[in-house]
């Protein structure tokens, strides 16, 4: 026999309060006084009662339901992100509801539409394409405090980014201290922020100290590993290859290494290679990659707090927009040396040849 489930009314009779009362718990109203309040808790464990959660939410005008949109999950830095997203939603009562917008902008409208028809109490969002014009049309249309990550839009929303210039100019300015003129940048695709800020950076060294980098060397690609082995393996197939590569995509260094390990090349005595964020390959690879350190985790805590400021209203809906800037750092390990003096050869050919006596 099924047991049926205890109503509101059926806990308002068994703690001797009001209906009313109850529901103020339910919502922590302030005005309940703590013996009543008490009484009621008891009770309201001791029969397991749930408040059905869409009711509520009529209620209460609030679903206690924060949606995230990411462009791909897989990425290693989302866990940061979530890690430290998590627990501050969850302890000012909210929950958290992640959707893989897999790099589609159709897939990312879809989500967006379903955030708000289930009535979202905010979003966190960042997305594939910044210059799809129907992406920014659904955001425009948002009425709930959103923050945009990582992301560059003309809409009226607080945003928080990574300084990806400043690193990559770190990057490329040690390079080039190394003496490496044939600088690499793999810089991802251009219809995100990441991507046009890296090359920035990366132009901008090369600036600061009078010279400027040869077009080819920069490559621009999607952030996936396949397309950074074979645009790796283009570049080391000149005639004059680059003698260091940037990387500037996070899942870019698998295909990377492959495409150099393929080529017969030494880290870092025929080619130094910096990555664009850290991950356990990059330090435990042998040798341990340099790398530009991103604080996606730092970027998760900022998100979340700016949002809940705007839910609580602390900092109205029509309050200034706010930008967070994200530092990041350059972590030197052994990936990285002055380049070889091997004039008008391509290393490549050279391993290769010595490798096939």
């Amino acid at each position: 026999m099924i047991k049926k489930k205890p109503t509101i009314r059926d806990i308002a009779h068994a703690a001797s309060v009001s209906v009313g009362t109850v529901s103020r718990v339910l919502n922590e109203h302030k005005s309940v006084s703590p013996e009543n309040r008490q009484r009621v808790e008891a009770v309201i464990r001791k029969f397991g009662y749930r408040p059905h959660p869409i009711a509520q939410s009529m209620r209460t005008n609030s679903t206690k339901m924060i949606g995230g949109l990411v462009r791909n999950l897989t990425f290693p830095m989302m866990a940061g992100f979530i890690n430290s997203a998590e627990p501050i939603l969850s302890k000012a009562g909210y929950v958290l509801v992640f959707a893989n917008g897999n790099d589609s902008v159709a897939h990312e409208l879809m989500i967006i539409e379903m955030f708000l028809r289930r009535r979202m109490d905010g979003l966190l969002v960042t997305l594939c394409d910044e210059g799809a014009p129907e992406l920014r049309k659904a955001l425009k249309a948002v009425n709930v405090p959103m923050i945009l990550l990582d992301r560059e839009l003309d809409l009226d929303t607080d945003t928080v980014w990574i300084d990806h210039r400043g690193g990559s100019a770190l990057a490329t300015d040690y390079l080039l201290e190394l003496g490496h003129r044939r600088i690499a940048l793999l810089a991802g695709n251009r219809a995100v922020r990441p991507a046009r800020e890296t090359e920035a950076g990366f132009r901008g060294a090369y600036a600061a100290r009078g010279l400027a980098p040869e077009e080819w060397l920069i490559v621009h690609s999607d952030f996936i590993a396949t397309s950074a082995y074979r645009n790796t393996a283009d570049l080391l197939a000149r005639e004059e290859p680059p003698s260091a590569i940037i990387i500037g995509g996070t899942m870019m260094l698998p295909g990377v290494l492959h495409a150099i390990n393929e080529a017969g090349l030494r880290i870092p005595e025929d080619i130094s290679i910096i990555n664009g964020c850290d991950s356990d390959l990059a330090e435990f690879a042998t040798p341990p990659i340099t790398v530009i350190r991103k604080d996606f985790a730092g970027m998760g805590t900022v998100a979340t707090q700016l949002l809940l400021e705007r839910l609580g209203e602390a900092q109205p809906k029509k309050s200034k927009p706010r930008r967070i800037i994200l530092p990041t750092e350059l972590i030197v390990r052994r990936s990285c040396a002055a380049p070889a003096a091997v004039a008008g050869k391509n290393p490549a050919t050279r391993r290769t040849a010595v490798r096939r006596r």
